[in-house]
């Protein structure tokens, strides 16, 4: 067992990656991570760059290693080392990682970007280099394909505008996100008046900027804890701005037993034009596993009332690798929602994030099997078609897989392609939103405080200035 990763040389420089690929390969493990120290014992890998070559080394009573010239370019250098260990690794444990040294979030934009860079030869990069496989090369190269059209569809100096809604009915054991349930949901009325109050000066911001709004989501949490009247507060807030250039309007309903006839008609009245109605299984037993306090019968009822007030673009979310689920069970839920036909189809992968509970519970977590659920998943939804057209990766996610979007048709979720691949601003309000800044140099993010209590109490500070950072930004970039 490989126990510590050592960085000698001008290695510590690619700590960040190299960390990250070890411990997708030793998700259980913890890692110790020692700097110009020479290796003792064994049950360690060495990593050691200069300016005239590379090398990784493997110790665990056989010693093996590998070299190559440096490029002398940082950002090559550090993917050729990380696929020296990433060759040692793979020999060692005898696991091949889908993404191969790819750790990032975002492994179709690098896809993207490598098309863009090396033309013909961008196979043989992706390949060979990055070690991603032909089958997830492949997935990837859909999803491009899909985004040609909603790449098309963006306008010069249009941004996206996303509004948190930071509470749920109860917290879900694998949920890492900033939602507030219990006592926390007293605090809406304070939060909500705040949150138009900063949804007002992004507005002016929006209107002498000369931008337009091209999707608007609403997310959390779950936003439909709020209660009609107060929905339709939120939404008469940002019917504020000048909304006719928006293409896509979301809101997440995701809990089911959160759904009533008022609240779908308040955000149909709202414009709402695509919700979201997350099961995660169709399997009850699960569902109580992870704290999920709804049964799947109220998916189906949530999902029928939706339709009967006109709701024809829907979200559903799924989880492979929950505790309790199996590979037959899994499949019960890819039948059941084949049957009630969303719009769009989410398939996420488990992931132990640290913040959430199931991560301290990981003997309850069996996420066994997770690989064949996925594969099944793009089988069935395919068949029945789907098209995958967004992907997004998690830390500590299952089997090192990945969460896919499919989607029907001409259905695909603007906000989740712009958002995701990094294509568009995002002006983002409310608790632990986080503004994205996409110009032609880079990215920045401006990160709103995490929990309601802090946006509350700090919400002029946390705003102080806000206003002027993103009109210099906006300015700048017209």
């Amino acid at each position: 067992m490989i126990s510590s990763l050592y960085f000698l040389g001008g290695a510590g420089k690619y700590k960040y990656e190299a960390e990250r690929l070890i411990t997708a390969f030793f998700p259980s493990e913890r890692i110790e991570l020692c700097f110009d120290s020479e290796p003792k014992g064994d049950g360690w890998v060495s990593l050691y760059a200069d300016d005239e070559h590379l090398q990784a080394v493997l110790s665990d009573g056989d010693r093996k290693q590998l070299s190559l010239p440096s490029s002398k370019d940082g950002g090559r250098d550090e993917l050729l080392l990380c696929g020296l260990m990433y060759d040692l690794l793979k020999e060692h444990t005898g696991i091949s990682m889908p993404w191969g040294i790819l750790t990032g979030v975002r492994p179709v934009k690098v896809i993207r970007a490598a098309y863009d860079k090396y033309r013909d030869r961008a196979g043989e990069y992706i390949s060979d280099v990055l070690r991603v496989s032909k089958e997830r090369q492949a997935t990837a190269n859909k999803i491009i394909s899909a985004q040609r059209k909603a790449v098309e569809r963006l306008c010069d100096n249009s941004v996206s505008l996303y509004v948190s809604i930071p509470f749920c009915p109860t917290r879900c054991s694998y949920c890492s996100f900033i939602s507030s349930a219990g006592n926390a949901l007293k605090l809406k009325g304070e939060y909500l008046k705040l949150l138009l109050c900063e949804l007002d000066i992004y507005r002016e911001l929006i209107h002498d900027c000369g931008l337009t709004v091209s999707t608007v989501y609403i997310g959390g949490g779950t936003p439909t804890v709020l209660e009609p009247d107060e929905l339709s507060l939120l939404l008469d807030g940002l019917a504020r701005f000048d909304l006719s250039s928006v293409i896509e309007f979301t809101a997440e309903a995701g809990r089911p037993d959160t759904i009533t006839e008022e609240k779908l008609r308040a955000l149909k009245r709202g414009g709402v034009t695509r919700i979201s109605i997350n099961p995660q299984t169709f399997n009850d037993d699960v569902l109580k596993n992870i704290g999920r306090a709804h049964t799947a019968k109220q998916v189906y009822d949530a999902f029928s009332l939706a339709r009967q007030h006109g709701f024809d673009n829907i979200n559903t979310d799924i989880i492979a690798g929950l505790p309790g689920d199996d590979t037959d069970s899994f499949h019960y839920t890819l039948e059941r929602l084949r049957e009630l036909s969303p719009e769009n189809v989410t398939v996420h992968t488990l992931s132990l994030k640290r913040s959430s509970t199931l991560f301290y519970k990981r003997e309850k977590a069996n996420i066994s099997g997770a690989a064949a659920m996925v594969e099944d998943a793009a089988r069935l939804l395919e068949s029945a078609g789907y098209y995958p057209y967004y992907m997004y990766r998690q830390k500590n996610i299952a089997d090192n897989l990945e969460n896919v979007g499919y989607c029907k048709s001409g259905r695909e979720c603007l906000y989740n392609i712009y958002m995701m691949e990094e294509l568009q601003s995002i002006i983002a309000a409310g608790c632990a939103a986080s503004s994205k800044l996409v110009d032609g140099s880079g990215i920045r993010r401006i990160v709103n405080y995490k929990y309601p209590f802090e946006y509350i109490s700090g919400f002029d500070k946390m705003l102080d200035g806000r206003a002027e950072q993103l009109r210099k930004f906006f300015t700048r970039s017209i």
